[in-house]
């Protein structure tokens, strides 16, 4: 009688063991994956967001509300994101190159549409703007941001934007631009 006992008392404490020992939960990856994977939806939805605006008549206060927006998601991940958008609008023989900043600090946005140099502040959380004439069918772009130079050939018909895209969460940062 007494051997049985022992060996319900071990059972019992069997039990007590298995269910309160929390498991495990072993991390495979670097913290910046999410991040990673969040950088590259952005960069596949911003120029939607923009084309939303457009078909809208809005283009430049959609593309804010959804930054806004988009900022406002990742923060509920413990990610900072630091966007600054240059739209390139088409009108008559020209082009409005504006600039939308969302980051933490103020920039100074170097552009030259072939061969037209201007630079366009840009505060935080503003939207800033010069008009460029342009040729009938295309014009050479340089973009320079802070000392960085980006080169691209844009048709004067089309709607295009170049976006500078920064995710940070503690020692993880994650960069990525687009031009579309």
């Amino acid at each position: 009688m007494k051997g049985q006992f022992f060996i319900i008392g071990a059972i019992f404490i069997c039990v007590l063991l298995f269910f309160g020992i929390s498991p495990t939960i072993q991390i495979t990856g670097s913290p910046s994956t999410d991040m990673e994977m969040i950088a590259e939806n952005l960069r596949k939805e911003f120029p939607p967001a923009l084309n939303i605006g457009i078909n809208s008549s809005a283009p430049l206060m959609t593309l804010q509300n959804f930054t806004t927006f988009a900022k406002n998601r990742v923060l509920d991940r413990g990610v900072d994101l630091d966007v600054l958008h240059v739209v390139f609008i088409p009108s008559n023989g020209s082009t409005n190159v504006s600039v939308y900043n969302s980051m933490d600090v103020a920039k100074v946005i170097g552009v030259n549409v072939s061969g037209t140099h201007r630079d366009i502040e840009a505060n935080l959380d503003t939207l800033n703007y010069s008009i460029f004439t342009v040729p009938v069918y295309g014009f050479n772009l340089t973009l320079n941001i802070d000392g960085d130079e980006t080169y691209s050939f844009l048709l004067s018909n089309k709607t295009s934007i170049y976006s500078l895209i920064s995710l940070e969460r503690g020692d993880d940062v994650v960069r990525k631009e687009l031009l579309a």
